[in-house]
């Protein structure tokens, strides 16, 4: 068969699902395993063994862009085979290696595969799938980013009850994973290779250019709302464990941060599966407008929170931010970008959001030192999100009152009228 034959299956799209399950599980399955490990090498300090978690996310900001356009040189299905087989290889290496500095080499090593499934099962999507099929097949893979946290981290945890040693095999699901991308994927060509491979043509490549500005623009979007969105797994818990309604099952304050910050996943993963229909309907102006809102309304909310139903409400809304927030960045850059540069641009776009995770603990230390409470610190983020908000409501105007200045093409997903 022709490559440019290639029509992806329903086990194409399992797979692509599956693939997309790992990539925010860098750190999570073994965060449970943490206090254990601790136990198991007293002489290594609190930091080394926090970077367990930490150092993947390190490694997929420094190597994401490099395997994005090695991607698009070698091709994308070769990088996401080796990819998964590095994640399986030195994800599951913590089961058999003896010292904290050869975990720590496994877990930098984990990030690196981790880097490559990003890039190219978000390009893979690009390429396999076109118009409002690409955006509900985004938008699943944005759900399957957050049940792929929830169902292994679970499952992380559970093994972690056997041995702190267990909960590493988690990562063996790679193996599955790995044989499906084999069995039911295949590289998919640029549109001016499926001309020039027609008998009797010769076309020559058009000399497309990088777009560098609205990538840019993109990556900065991206890099600001994951900055934000990370305020809730790093710094929620220690909000609950200073408010007394939170002490409704006991002292365990943590066990009451989880079943909120599920709850928060839970609209994340519901908002992916019906962004294809949002999509449809609003142009991306319009959806990150809402997405930043809901991010602002949701951290305000959380500054001014004495209760668990104003909680509830918070988490849902920063939820429906984060679900909105992946598709919607993905399918811009599948708007504006050559197909030839997809790994590239892919790559640009696992930068910024690991990236982001790591600004966020950054950007928390002068900003609770001001603040001095963890209300008054989400209080201080919701209005930065509120402030950002307000250029993509302006080019929605933009858009609406003045298409006439517009000096780009169309955007794919235009306001139904």
């Amino acid at each position: 068969m022709n490559p440019a034959e290639f029509t992806p299956s329903k086990w194409t799209f399992l797979f692509l699902m599956l693939a997309a399950m790992m990539i925010l599980m860098g750190g999570a399955a073994v965060a449970p395993a943490l206090p254990l490990i601790s136990a198991a090498f007293p002489d290594a300090s609190e930091t080394s063994i926090s970077l367990i978690v930490t150092l993947p996310a390190l490694a997929i900001a420094i190597t994401g862009l490099f395997l994005g356009m090695l991607s698009d040189k070698i091709g994308k299905i070769r990088v996401l085979a080796i990819s998964v087989a590095v994640f399986t290889l030195a994800g599951s290496s913590g089961y058999y290696l003896n010292s904290i500095p050869a975990i720590l080499a496994g877990r930098f090593i984990l990030g690196v595969g981790i880097a490559g499934i990003i890039c190219t099962t978000s390009a893979l999507i690009v390429c396999y799938y076109d118009g409002l099929t690409r955006a509900r097949v985004l938008g699943y893979q944005a759900a399957a980013m957050g049940v792929g946290v929830l169902i292994l981290e679970t499952s992380g945890g559970l093994l972690a009850g056997i041995s702190w040693r267990a909960a590493f095999l988690i990562y063996l699901l790679g193996i599955v994973i790995l044989a499906g991308v084999l069995l039911t994927m295949r590289e998919p060509v640029r549109k001016y290779e499926e001309i020039r491979a027609a008998p009797g043509t010769t076309v020559p490549a058009p000399g497309e250019k990088f777009p560098v500005t609205p990538l840019l623009l993109a990556y900065i979007t991206l890099f600001m709302g994951n900055l934000l969105f990370f305020l809730m797994p790093t710094k929620f818990p220690f909000l609950i464990a200073h408010m007394d309604a939170a002490r409704i099952m006991g002292e365990n304050t943590a066990l009451t941060a989880g079943i909120f910050l599920g709850i928060g996943g839970c609209a994340s993963a519901i908002l992916g599966i019906f962004y294809g229909r949002i999509a449809e309907r609003f142009h991306r102006y319009t959806i990150l407008t809402v997405t930043l809102l809901a991010f602002g309304l949701g951290l305000c909310i959380l500054g001014f929170a004495t209760s668990l139903l104003l909680v509830g409400v918070a988490v849902v809304l920063v939820g429906i931010g984060e679900g909105l927030l992946m598709p919607t960045i993905l399918t811009w850059i599948a708007a504006v970008t050559p197909r030839q540069f997809l790994g590239r641009a892919m790559g640009g776009f696992s930068v910024s959001l690991n990236i982001g995770q790591f600004a966020s603990a950054l950007a928390v230390v002068p900003v609770i030192a001001i603040a001095v409470t963890y209300n008054n610190m989400f209080l201080a983020f919701g209005g930065i999100a509120l402030v950002l908000a307000v250029p993509y409501a302006l080019a929605i105007i933009k858009e609406k009152y003045y298409p006439a200045v517009r000096t780009s093409a169309p955007l794919p997903f235009a306001t139904r009228k």
